[in-house]
């Protein structure tokens, strides 16, 4: 993806599809390198995004760094908004489903 294209996702809970085949839930910061005179982009795993807000108000930068990982753009396939409930709700549906299997066996 360009710059320009991922301009309307920063910030935004979405499904991110990467080069290497992954499929992770997430969102994406820009932050600017001032020792490198330009913009980087990082990728905060739904997992990570709790935790990550909590550092970033404590302004803890060492765990927020900890908790992100730089992305190159062109790593980055697809980029499909969600609603984080919808995601909630479908994680707990396949868990349950899971159970009933487990419990089937």
């Amino acid at each position: 993806m360009t710059t320009f294209e991922i301009q309307d996702y920063i910030h935004v809970y979405s499904m991110f599809s990467f080069r290497d085949g992954r499929k992770l839930p997430g969102i994406i910061v820009n932050k600017y390198n001032v020792a490198k005179a330009r913009v980087e982009y990082f990728f905060i795993n739904q997992s990570d995004m709790g935790a990550y807000r909590q550092a970033f108000d404590n302004y803890d930068r060492e765990s927020c760094s900890r908790l992100s990982q730089q992305v190159n753009l062109d790593d980055i396939i697809s980029i499909r908004p969600v609603s984080l409930a919808d995601y909630k709700m479908t994680m707990q549906l396949l868990n349950d489903r899971s159970q009933q299997i487990n419990a089937a066996r």
